[in-house]
């Protein structure tokens, strides 16, 4: 070590050892620094983790206690278009349901596929009204693959309580009834709500109701129900194979209705023509049979009713007396309210068309005879209403003619005293066969 000659009080360092000497204390100070930041770090993170174990960190869900022994796949309610809106008037709840035996797999509230459990009980009080019908038990079954539905068992009030009840179930997706065998119609439930959505489209449904019907005595149909404002405004039936809309109703709104009808019977039986061409696609034989103004409310009310026309379907000039339609229009507002087609039998299903042997009187002399024998104490007031020659063409719903199987016959059609006194007065028929002048069927009922 040297003294620098100009201060020889001041030790000299050459420049290379004074460089030596800065760098060493710089990496001192390096090594300080990282060794503060790691204790940081260090304590830090473990702040972090004691935090998250007592207090759960900010980006986690929280672990809550399910609020029943309900299980729930998903507890965030999802908004659907297609579910079912709960009418008011039902306001169903599970709550209000006691002693009802609730299966582990059913949510109380919506998920993304399942709707709530008070979804699905509106939708059967809609075809099972407390308190005719008493809630047992509901689970949720997978019968077919693929398809998750509620399945509630219930019994009528009036039923023993060992009663095992029966089993109704509602799709668990849409909310509507499900009927075993729906899945093999041709039109499903979904196209069958976009068919009657489209062609109901002025009513401006808020909800389209599907159910299938599917019963031993009758012919297989959607059922549907459209609501607006969680009311019923229009209900009617669709063939499942065709998508064919075969019959419906409207309500009429009665309160604040004028008393006299607007428009005239001929006007109203136009639009009821037009209407048949239109929902068919072109025009069919037909012949109106009956045309009526049928009042609303009871007889002492003044309410605008509607007219009724009955048109029958025409096979080799010869009127069928059950195949046609049956059409009805406001009188108020030229609206068609009312639409029945009854149209299944095939062409070569009627036989053909022959001269009859027996006349006209000799087919109402057999039927007033008939008549006569049934209530004798009624024979002086006995009285011809009709009687023509018609195509014998109604069956049983569930039955399909065979080719040739329907012919025609003498319709006969009668009453008496009895008969007239009545509100809503039936006349008795009676069915002669043009060949034979055999009775073929008979009604008379008093």
């Amino acid at each position: 070590m040297n003294k620098n000659p100009e201060e020889s009080d001041i030790t000299y360092l050459p420049p290379r050892y004074k460089m030596q000497i800065e760098a060493k204390k710089k990496k001192r100070q390096l090594k300080k620094i990282a060794v503060f930041c790691l204790v940081i770090a260090i304590c830090a993170g473990l702040y972090l983790i004691l935090n998250g174990m007592l207090t759960g960190s900010p980006n986690q869900t929280p672990v809550q206690l399910p609020p029943s022994t309900i299980t729930s796949a998903e507890t965030v309610p999802v908004n659907r278009s297609d579910e079912i809106t709960t009418p008011l008037t039902l306001n169903v709840t599970v709550t209000k349901t006691p002693g009802i035996i609730i299966g582990s797999g059913v949510p109380v509230q919506s998920t993304r596929d399942i709707i709530s459990l008070d979804t699905a009980t509106a939708s059967l009080r809609l075809d099972y009204p407390a308190p005719v019908y008493i809630l047992m038990s509901v689970n949720i079954t997978g019968q077919n693959a693929g398809l998750n539905l509620y399945e509630f068992r219930i019994r009528q009030v009036n039923t023993s309580p060992e009663a095992t009840g029966f089993s109704v179930f509602i799709d668990a997706r849409t909310g509507d009834p499900y009927t075993s065998g729906q899945e093999r119609a041709r039109i499903t439930s979904d196209q069958a709500k976009t068919l009657v959505s489209s062609a109901f489209i002025m009513y401006h449904p808020e909800t389209v109701r599907m159910r299938y019907n599917n019963t031993t005595d009758s012919l297989p149909e959607w059922i549907f129900s459209l609501y607006r404002n969680n009311t019923s405004i229009l209900t009617g039936t669709m063939d499942p194979d065709t998508g064919q809309i075969t019959s419906f109703s409207k309500s009429i709104e009665r309160l604040g209705r004028q008393a006299n009808p607007a428009l005239d019977i001929s006007a109203a039986q136009k639009i009821a023509d037009r209407y048949i061409i239109d929902r068919n696609g072109f025009p069919l034989p037909l012949n109106m049979s009956n045309a009526r103004y049928d009042p609303l409310g009871f007889p002492d009310e003044a309410i605008a009713g509607q007219y009724v026309f009955v048109y029958n379907r025409i096979m080799q000039d010869i009127p069928c007396d059950y195949e046609g339609f049956t059409i009805s229009v406001d009188s108020v507002t030229g609206e068609v309210t009312e639409y029945s087609r009854r149209w299944a039998s095939p062409d070569n299903a009627f036989s053909l068309a022959i001269e009859p042997l027996v006349t006209h009187y000799e087919a109402t002399y057999a039927v007033l005879d008939r008549a006569k024998q049934t209530y004798p104490t009624s024979s002086n007031g006995l009285r011809i209403v009709s009687a023509e020659i018609r195509w014998r063409d109604q069956r049983p719903p569930a039955v399909f003619p065979r080719p040739g199987s329907i012919s025609i016959a003498w319709k006969v059609q009668f009453d008496d005293a009895v008969i007239r006194e009545k509100q809503w007065p039936v006349p008795g028929v009676g069915w002669v066969d043009i060949q034979s002048g055999k009775i073929l069927d008979f009604y008379y009922q008093h």
